[in-house]
Parts: structure tokens; C-alpha cells; sequence
């Protein structure tokens, strides 16, 4: 009797936080639909006070359980072995019987259970994931030297009927050694095609799919570069490149496929400085494929592309043959939908020779060419700034704004980002807080109401300018047209958001009322918003409650009460452990304010109302730390 009672007094006190601290909330809630639909069988104790158990579920597993410090631990026959769900349904299931004063028997000497259970240990790592020793290593070239040739020959014969690609790596190895080396470059092409035809895909919640394996490709790149053909290795790497870069557009595995590729780069690297062609066709042969490259997987070529050894005379063949390029190209007129990126790419790269040619002097020219062509004014007015010609840099501001209109907003808030930093850079303080609350009212936020603050303040006018913003939101009226804008307008119009605000703003309104921490006009603006409406606006009414807790105590515990209550009629286990976050932060204030016996006394209403709830009791049970089940006292 005594054991009996040390058994269930090391369960009984279980909490739901001991046990997923023990197997994490994912495996609990596994282990706890394992109980409740009846898998756990042929619940015993055993001598060493643990619990053994059959568990049912793709197949039959043995499962013992015993506390640790504080927490279960438990073996298992299944794959997972230690910590499983199985382990979490025999703990419950020994709580449920508990429960129910039902007698659990021990284990026979003989059962089956421990037998299996007995030698089973943790099996983490696979054998071909265990890296070869040097002692091991050590040992095979000791045996390989210890054989006859004839051995030898019998030992590769074996290999080749176990692994059909060592015959073709010796083929290759003896083709390359009599300089017979077309029939592996045919070969090799065929395969680089081959391998881009199926296209990599991941479906990583059924563990399956299909990545392109590269590694026999880089092998044979390898061995032919060894052998001294690095002009055909480059010729090789052009078609693996070009055929990789559309294999990565067509694949669906989150990069497992450029990678694949990526692991061939060095060798082609190599063959690139390794081989015949000119300087010149080197450096083309870097940038070409850097400006084809869509998906970063050849980045690789950029410390080639950065070397020193590129000459100056070099460079500007480069920079003649890209300028010449965008000549050639056919300029996209409309900017309404999308961008040339690829014209783009070429004259960043442009760009890039003619300042290593010592051509800086064109840049800019360059830039002005192709700024209306590609909408690309940010970079010429970045360069501009970078000259220090400020009034070029805004004008250039004001006709890429006036060029590109409502299209393309993010190039146009980055001209407006440009022009900020020029009037920044001038010390123009006016123009700068004009700005700024022009950014406020195109994206109101806290973040762009304190910008506008911070310069504002330097001079001197932050009182004005915060009490036109804030009646901005209210009433909808842009600060600058308002009576008393103690600032000059901005020097570009105002276009409508396409958002179709309507004022007031209350979600804006309550988050900076919130930021100067003022809870009595948080608490006015939330009570003006119609309630019909509420959600529309954005607003968060658990930051309401939590700036109010103090100034309205009773208005912030009713609405976490609202919150709690919402998520608990959605009747789904996420949404209780949501309602629970709200709880605890009411009973916070509660407790403070000395109510706790009233607090309590609404918890019991909500076990009460929502008793067949089984998993919201769970949760409240785990608030409060309560053990998983209520026994009698004479148990403890």
C-alpha cells in the first residue's frame, strides 16, 4: 500500500505545464487524443514505481514511464523512443483511472513489455551519416596495399556489379588518360540537359520530393579539368548555367536546386581562370552570367568579378561592350506596369566598368539616359547627392514624382526619401518637418508622427504642427490648408490614398493617444467609434486595456473579459489558449484592486457554464496551476 500511494503521489500533483515542459505542447495534445480515444491498454505498474502500458496506433508499442526530477520520463518501442506522445497517453491514462478509484495492477516479472523494452536505446544517427575516421582510413589503405593485383581487379569487378557508375567513372578515367576526350563531353552535355528536363519540388508536410543531383556532373567537371581541359570544363559550365538558371524558375523547393548548382561554381571558377580566352572574354564571361542570374545562386563570381588583376584597359572594354548593349536594346516606354530589370542590370554593371576604368565623369550621364527609360531616378539622384548637386538632385526628384504619377509607389516614396535626405543635408529644418508630416499624413503611424515631432521640435513649432496633425486625423483636412501651418507647403502634390479613409482615424488617433500615454483621451476616442463598425478601424483593444488598466481598472478588465469570452465561443483549443493570455491579465488587475474573491468567483461561472468544454477547463486548470486531476486529500 505503501508503494501504491508514493506512485500516485509522484503522478497525482501533475500539472498541464509539468507535462508539456516534459514533451512540448505539440506531443501532449497528441498524447492526450491518444488516451482519450481509448489506445492505452493493459495499464500496470512496476516494481521500480513507473507505469508500462501497450499504446495502439500505426502499430503496437510497448511504453513505460517513471518520474524524473520533478517531470515523467519515458522509453518507448516506437521511432521517437523518449519524451512520445504514447509516453504522454500512459500518464494520462493512468490519471483518468486514478480518477475513477480504479486498482492498477503490477507488472509480472515476465511481462513481455519489459523484455522489449530492456535493451531499447536512443538511435538518433544514421551509419552513413558517421563520418570515416583517419584510423579508418588508415586501415583500408593498409588492406588495399596488402592485396594482390589479381585481388584488386576482383575487388573492382565486385564494386561495378554494386554500383553501376564506377564502370563509367573508369571508362572516363581511361578516355582522359589516352586524350580521347569527346565521348565524355558528349556524354557530360547530354547529361546537363538531361538533369535540367525535371524540375526540383518539396512536399515538406508529407516528408517527400525531388531535388536535381548535380554531384556526378561536378565529379566529371572536375576530372576533366585535372586532366588540363579547362576550355571545355567553361564551355560545359555556359550550358550548366543556362540551363540551371531556367531549372531554378521552374522548380518549387525553396532553393534546394540552386544550391545543387551553386556546388559546381568553383569548379567552373577555376576553369575560367585556368582557360585560354581572352582577359577581356573572362571578365564578360563573370558579369554575363551575374546579370542572367535572377535568383542569386551565382554570387559566387563576384570575388572573380572584384579581383585586382582586372585592368583598368579591361574594364573599359567591358564598359563599351554593356553601353553598347543598352543601345541595342529596345527601351520599355511603359512604366505603368512594370519595370526593364534586366536593362536595369545591365547598366548597374555598366556603371560598375566605367568607374573601374576611371570613366566616373560618364556615370552620371549614363544614369540621366536611363532614368526615364527604366524609372530608375533613384540611383541617378543618389548620384547626384553623392556630387554634391543638390538643385540637379531636385529636380531630378520632382520629374521622376511627376513622370511616374500614382504608378510605381515605392520608387516614388523613395524619391521622396531622396529629397528629405537633400534638405536634411542643406539644414533646411522647415522643409524637412514638411516633409515629414507629409509622410505622416500619407502613412499614418506612431513612427512617422514622432519623425515629424523630432524635427519639428528643432524649430520650435511641434505644438502647432502635433495640434494640425491630430485634427488631420479627425476631421481629414490636410495640416498645410489648415488655419495657422506655421511651415511652408511641400513642393509636391498630395494624392489620395487608395485606401478611402474616413475620418476620423480612430485606430491612428487612439495608437498616438497610447504613445503619449494619455489614458483618458485613449478611453474618448475608443468610446466614439461606432461599435457596429468596430473592427473596420483597427483597432486593438487589448493595448486599449492594457493602457487604460490603471486609469479605468474596471473598463480594462471588461474588455479582456469581452476578448476572453469571444475566443471561448470560437469552441477551438487555440482560441482558449488565447482567451486564457486575456484572463490573466484581468485577474492581474482584479487582484491589485483587492478582487480577487469576485474574480474568482467568475472563473467558477465560466467552468460552470462551459463545463462539456473539456479542453478550456484543461486550460484554466493550467492558469492556475492546478494538478491535471482532483483526488482525495488522504492521497497527499
Amino acid at each position: 500500500m505503501a508503494k501504491r500511494k508514493k506512485l500516485k503521489r509522484e503522478f497525482v500533483n501533475l500539472t498541464w505545464d509539468d507535462l508539456e515542459e516534459w514533451a512540448g505542447s505539440k506531443i501532449v495534445a497528441r498524447g492526450r487524443d491518444y488516451q482519450k480515444h481509448g489506445h492505452v491498454s493493459e495499464l500496470a505498474r512496476t516494481k521500480d514505481s513507473g507505469l508500462i502500458a501497450w499504446v495502439h496506433g500505426s502499430e503496437e508499442y510497448a511504453t513505460k514511464v517513471v518520474m524524473g526530477v520533478g517531470l515523467p520520463d519515458s522509453v518507448c518501442t516506437c521511432p521517437y523512443q523518449l519524451g512520445c506522445k504514447h509516453g504522454v497517453a500512459v500518464v494520462l491514462e493512468y490519471l483518468e483511472q486514478i480518477k475513477k478509484k480504479k486498482d492498477i495492477p503490477e507488472a509480472a516479472k515476465n511481462d513481455e513489455r519489459l523484455n522489449l523494452l530492456e535493451d531499447e536505446e536512443p538511435d538518433f544517427v544514421k551509419e552513413e551519416d558517421v563520418p570515416v575516421s583517419k584510423k579508418d582510413k588508415g586501415n583500408v589503405d593498409t588492406f588495399l596495399k596488402s592485396m594482390t593485383k589479381e585481388s584488386l581487379i576482383a575487388l573492382i569487378h565486385e564494386l561495378r556489379e554494386q554500383h553501376p557508375e564506377v564502370t563509367e567513372d573508369i571508362i572516363d578515367r581511361q578516355q582522359l588518360q589516352s586524350d580521347d576526350k569527346k565521348p565524355m563531353i558528349t556524354r557530360l552535355r547530354k547529361e546537363i540537359k538531361e538533369i535540367a528536363n525535371e524540375p526540383g519540388w518539396q512536399d515538406y508536410w508529407n516528408h517527400d520530393g525531388y531535388t536535381p543531383d548535380y554531384s556526378g556532373i561536378r565529379n566529371k567537371l572536375e576530372a576533366l579539368l585535372k586532366a588540363g581541359y579547362a576550355d571545355d570544363v567553361l564551355s560545359l559550365g555556359k550550358d550548366l548555367i543556362s540551363s540551371g538558371i531556367k531549372l531554378v524558375e521552374t522548380s518549387n523547393d525553396e532553393g534546394e536546386t540552386a544550391m545543387e548548382i551553386e556546388e559546381c561554381l568553383p569548379v567552373i571558377i577555376k576553369a575560367l581562370e585556368r582557360s585560354s580566352i581572352a582577359p577581356v572574354d573572362k571578365l564578360l564571361f563573370a558579369v554575363d552570367s551575374m546579370i542572367d542570374d535572377d535568383y542569386g545562386m551565382l554570387e559566387s563570381f563576384s570575388k572573380y568579378i572584384e579581383r585586382k588583376d582586372h585592368t583598368a584597359e579591361v574594364w573599359d572594354i567591358i564598359a563599351e561592350k554593356l553601353i553598347k548593349r543598352l543601345k541595342d536594346l529596345k527601351s520599355d516606354k511603359d512604366l505603368d506596369s512594370s519595370r526593364n530589370y534586366k536593362r536595369d542590370e545591365i547598366s548597374d554593371w555598366a556603371i560598375h566598368a566605367l568607374e573601374k576604368a576611371g570613366r566616373k565623369k560618364e556615370v552620371i550621364p549614363l544614369c540621366e539616359a536611363e532614368a526615364e527609360k527604366t524609372g530608375s531616378f533613384v540611383r541617378l539622384v543618389k548620384r547626384l547627392i553623392e556630387d554634391r548637386r543638390y538643385e540637379d538632385a531636385e529636380r531630378w526628384v520632382h520629374n521622376g514624382i511627376k513622370i511616374l504619377g500614382n504608378n510605381l509607389p515605392g520608387i516614388v516614396a523613395s524619391l521622396r526619401g531622396e529629397l528629405l535626405n537633400i534638405r536634411t543635408l542643406k539644414r533646411d529644418w522647415p522643409s524637412v518637418t514638411t516633409i515629414r508630416g507629409y509622410e505622416f499624413v500619407k502613412s499614418p503611424s506612431n513612427t512617422t508622427y514622432m519623425e515629424c515631432k523630432k524635427t519639428a521640435e528643432k524649430v520650435k513649432f511641434w505644438p502647432k504642427v502635433r495640434e494640425l496633425l491630430l485634427k488631420y486625423l479627425e476631421i481629414g483636412i490636410l495640416p498645410w490648408k489648415q488655419k495657422d501651418w506655421p511651415l511652408p507647403e511641400p513642393d509636391f502634390n498630395h494624392s489620395k490614398s487608395s485606401r478611402g479613409e474616413s475620418f476620423p482615424l480612430f485606430g491612428t488617433l487612439i495608437d498616438i493617444a497610447i504613445l503619449e500615454k494619455n489614458p483618458e483621451q485613449v478611453l474618448a476616442w475608443y468610446d466614439k467609434i461606432p461599435k457596429n463598425n468596430f473592427n473596420w478601424y483597427g483597432v486593438r483593444l487589448d493595448e486599449i486595456a492594457t493602457a487604460i488598466q490603471t486609469y479605468a481598472p474596471a473598463r480594462a478588465v471588461s474588455m479582456w473579459k469581452k476578448m476572453a469570452e469571444n475566443h471561448i465561443a470560437q469552441v477551438n483549443p487555440k482560441a482558449y489558449q488565447e482567451a486564457a493570455r486575456y484572463l490573466r491579465e484581468a485577474e492581474k488587475v482584479m487582484a491589485g484592486q483587492s478582487h480577487q474573491k469576485e474574480w474568482d468567483s467568475y472563473i467558477l461561472q465560466l467552468r460552470k457554464e462551459h463545463a462539456r468544454k473539456i479542453r478550456l477547463i484543461e486550460v484554466l486548470d493550467k492558469m492556475h496551476g492546478r494538478p491535471i486531476i482532483q483526488i482525495n486529500r488522504d492521497l497527499k
